[in-house]
């Protein structure tokens, strides 16, 4: 891999652009944390990568995640409502109230809950509802999705939520364990993750629950650090191709004795850079997540995980 001329001051701005984003807020990292964790490198060409992964990073608060369901609710998610029950659900005003208090005939025929496996009330689907129960729903909305089947219910309207969706293959061991199917025959559902992979989309369209999806946000293709194309050329630069980029990258797997053989470039090669102040999702790059032990500083901790 080459270094483009006056790489340096790319590197520069970088770091001092995710300082100014920390030191304001922006960011909930700490300062100390992220120079810790660019002072895993000492190379040049890995500093270079390290700083494009910082310029090409996806990173969500709570309260960003907080203020785009509190959007969906007040406009998507309260026309599903209007579309599928009868009656009125009233004002925007009196709509957000009754979803803070469900005393309304409505509003007691929604239930939510999160992507889990029965029986294993999943760390990132609890954070999701923590985050909504703050201060958007009232928390008798929660259906115990983990001890019970969503085909129990008849009759409602059944809002499912999410942090990520990568391949989707976490969504279909949970509509297996939950009877999505049958719940689809008897109630209206629609599942709404705060952020998801195209192709996970794709996939989880393609098996036909009966279900309506609808992400907060879409994470595309044009969005992966490595498109593992043929021929590609890097897209941080005009002098790198992707292939002598990924060679170097691949070399840092090495800086650390405790990294072991799995997912360098993220599950399925997706290599996304996307990351949530909770976790992030292990379609990520490893050099984000992975765990080191005490000798190593990672940018994000893998959700439920390291």
């Amino acid at each position: 891999m080459k270094l483009p001329d006056q790489w340096e001051f790319f590197y520069d701005d970088i770091c001092s652009r995710v300082k100014l984003l920390s030191a304001s807020g922006i960011w909930p990292f700490h300062q100390d944390s992220l120079t810790a964790w660019l002072g895993n490198f000492s190379k040049d060409e890995h500093k270079y990568i390290a700083a494009h992964i910082l310029d090409r990073l996806i990173f969500r608060t709570e309260k960003m995640t907080e203020s785009a369901y509190q959007t969906f609710f007040s406009t998507h998610f309260r026309a599903y409502v209007k579309k599928n029950l009868s009656g009125s659900v009233g004002s925007l005003d009196v709509w957000l109230r009754q979803l803070r208090e469900r005393t309304d005939y409505f509003t007691k025929e929604i239930v939510i809950c999160s992507v889990t496996k029965a029986g294993e009330h999943g760390e990132s689907g609890s954070h999701m509802l923590r985050i909504l129960s703050g201060g958007i729903l009232n928390e008798r909305y929660i259906f115990p999705v983990d001890t019970k089947p969503l085909s129990d219910l008849k009759g409602k309207i059944i809002l499912i939520v999410d942090d990520f969706v990568g391949s989707g293959s976490q969504f279909f061991s949970f509509a297996e364990a939950c009877g999505l199917r049958e719940a689809a025959e008897k109630n209206k559902i629609i599942y709404a993750p705060s952020m998801a992979y195209c192709e996970g989309v794709v996939s989880i369209n393609e098996k036909k629950y009966g279900i309506d999806l609808y992400p907060l946000e879409v994470v595309s293709q044009k969005d992966r650090f490595f498109s593992h194309k043929a021929k590609a050329n890097f897209r941080g630069d005009d002098i790198n191709t992707e292939k002598e980029v990924i060679e170097c990258y691949a070399e840092m797997r090495h800086l650390n004795r405790n990294f072991g053989r799995g997912a360098w470039f993220g599950r399925d090669k997706t290599s996304l850079c996307v990351g949530f102040q909770w976790g992030c999702p292990n379609q990520s790059l490893g050099v984000m997540w992975y765990d080191g032990g005490d000798d190593w500083h990672k940018l994000v901790r893998r959700r439920g995980g390291q």
